[in-house]
């Protein structure tokens, strides 16, 4: 298993999406598969996208030590995104103890992304 230190909240920047929509979008950019290990689906549905022993594609130089979890959605957030993200952080910090969480835009100047604070939601 990968040594996970960062677990990076992103958005879709889109109102519709879903892994399978995702996964098209970043293989017509050329990646390999969808970036993120997780989805989540504007009805709080959680989709798995890349298994974590896989590094992602979705913060530059942050892969190789991060899980990437996508939220669908530009702005507004739907309360079951948020608690399904918590279900995921908490799986994932159950999993690799001493895990922080970042927004995307902590590592990228020119994002907003999430366009949420994720330390807010996640009480971190």
């Amino acid at each position: 298993m990968r040594v996970i230190n960062k677990h990076i909240i992103h958005c879709s920047d889109s109102e519709v999406g879903d892994v399978k929509l995702i996964r098209q979008w970043h293989i017509e950019r050329g990646w390999q598969d969808v970036g993120y290990h997780f989805i989540i689906r504007r009805d709080g549905e959680i989709e798995v996208g890349r298994t974590l022993e896989e590094m992602g594609a979705h913060c530059q130089g942050q892969n190789a030590d991060s899980i990437g979890t996508c939220l669908v959605g530009v702005r507004d957030f739907t309360p079951g995104q948020f608690a399904a993200l918590k279900r995921v952080h908490g799986m994932v910090r159950s999993l690799f103890p001493g895990v922080r969480v970042f927004n995307h835009c902590q590592f990228n100047a020119g994002k907003t992304c999430p366009n949420f604070d994720a330390h807010d939601i996640l009480g971190e």
